[in-house]
Formats: C-alpha cells, structure tokens, sequence
C-alpha cells in the first residue's frame, strides 16, 4: 500500500489508483464507527474491481482552526496506514490541510480533488460529512454533485454499539 502526502496540482495520482472507491475522513481512532464507512467503502470497491482509497486530512482540520488546542489522536498516522493497509486499502492520501485548502469551495473541492485528481467513482463518508469553505457542502450537496459529476455517494449512518451512538466522526465535519 502507498501513503500519498500530495497535493493535486504538483502530484499526480497514479494511473492505476485513479477511479477507485474513496472513504473520506480523518478516520483518527480507526474504531468500529469508523470501520463502518470503511468497510462499506471495501465492499464497494471490490465488487466493482477497483481499488479501494482513503482521503484524510493532515494535520487534523479542527488542530489548523485551533491551533492552542491539538486534536488527540486513538491512533498515529503511521499505525493508522499499517490498520488501513491491512484491512484491504490499495492508498491512503494524506491530503494537506491549511487555511488556504480550507477556503475552497464545496464544487471546488469536489472538481480539483474528488473528479480531476481521483477521478473518484464512488464516495464513501458519514452521514454528517461537512466540507468546503465554512463547511458549506453537506450530505445533499455531495449527492447532488455525485449526480452531476457521474460519481456515487454512499454515506453511513451512525453505528450503534450497545445502545450508544458510535459516530463516524473521523467523517464528520472536515473542512
């Protein structure tokens, strides 16, 4: 497996790892709810033959907003590629954050990354996904541009674990 630390406008991806199956998130715990995005983004991406990617954000979106206060991490990016790669990811991208990414638009990150960059077929995330500048692309705006765009979106519900809410955080509000 590979660990991409690039930026799509000086690195191009690949060839072979280009209209995959995308889980996006910061996926900072690997725990079962964030498995659920993954596993689902795992499923997807076998059954159609393509290779299946992770899209995180390094540093953390929420440590770039608030610098005074570092976002905890379950689990170090290093291990988090070794837990990825065994779980069946062809790649994970650990797409640069800072305030400048962050002002991007929602069609703007969907056109430069998922299509032009990725050439994403499906996407995979959590039900509360957020993205673009001041979190203006939701849950509806991904879908709508999946339909435009020519690409799936799948979003996961919160996992329930006896009883209690897991959230798929790692999916939840990036950017």
């Amino acid at each position: 497996m590979t660990v991409f630390h690039r930026n799509e406008f000086r690195d191009p991806l690949p060839s072979a790892l280009k209209g995959g199956v995308v889980a996006i998130g910061n996926f900072d715990g690997v725990h079962r709810g964030h498995q659920s995005v993954l596993r689902s983004a795992l499923a997807i991406a076998e059954e159609r033959g393509v290779p299946a990617l992770v899209l995180t954000f390094e540093p953390h979106p929420r440590t770039v907003f608030n610098q005074q206060a570092p976002v905890f991490r379950l689990t170090p990016a290093p291990m988090k590629a070794r837990l990825l790669e065994a779980m069946g990811y062809h790649a994970v991208i650990e797409y640069p954050f800072d305030r400048t990414f962050s002002q991007r638009s929602p069609e703007e990150f969907v056109t430069s990354v998922l299509i032009d960059w990725l050439a994403a077929s499906e996407v995979v995330t959590g039900f509360d996904f957020h993205f673009g500048r001041n979190r203006e692309g939701g849950p509806a705006y991904l879908m709508a541009a999946g339909k435009r765009h020519g690409f799936g979106v799948t979003l996961m519900d919160a996992f329930r674990d006896e009883n209690a809410d897991v959230v798929p955080q790692a999916a939840s509000g990036i950017f």
